[in-house]
């Protein structure tokens, strides 16, 4: 009897430690979407502008494409304006995402044929800080402001490449 009860006891034992471990099971997925890019339209132009000898300025580019004085007095803008646009850019990726605009800090441009250079910066975007690609696009403009020095030499100023760089939040 006592054998028995002992191979009772050691089974029950057995059969407590199996119900003591359970398992589940699961799946994995993964979505790829439709890279981000974005495509420049149109180059960012300032237009004509008037210097004043002694007293320094900003030309204002908004991202519209319309610009203004600073208000320094330092610069007019002619009533024969030249190419003024502000730089556009077409953003593709998954509808109705959203994404993130870094814009440049500043860029310098320099006289064709020269060393004299000015500085365009605080630059600004439509839409601004964050944009959204409904229906999977969505154009981007961008403007800046333009030091323009007191004296300025007289030429067309050109920038080397500058960044604008868009990434799905």
């Amino acid at each position: 009897m006592k054998k028995m009860i002992l191979s009772a006891f050691v089974l029950g034992g057995f059969a407590l430690n199996s119900n003591a471990q359970a398992t589940a099971t699961a799946t994995a997925t993964a979505t790829i979407v439709t890279p981000i890019s974005i495509t420049k339209t149109a180059d960012m132009s300032f237009g004509n502008i008037a210097v004043s000898a002694s007293t320094s300025g900003t030309v204002i580019l908004a991202p519209a494409g319309t610009r203004t004085t600073g208000g320094s007095g330092g610069v007019t803008l002619p009533a024969t304006a030249g190419t003024v646009a502000a730089a556009a850019f077409t953003v593709n990726g998954n509808g109705n995402y959203t994404y993130a605009i870094t814009l440049p800090s500043s860029v310098t441009l320099t006289r064709v044929s020269g060393s004299e250079v000015m500085t365009a910066s605080s630059f600004t975007s439509t839409p601004n800080g964050v944009g959204t690609l409904a229906s999977g696009t969505q154009n981007l403009t961008v403007g800046a402001t333009l030091g323009v020095a007191a004296g300025q030499v007289a030429g067309v100023y050109n920038s080397s490449n500058f960044n604008v760089t868009v990434n799905y939040n």
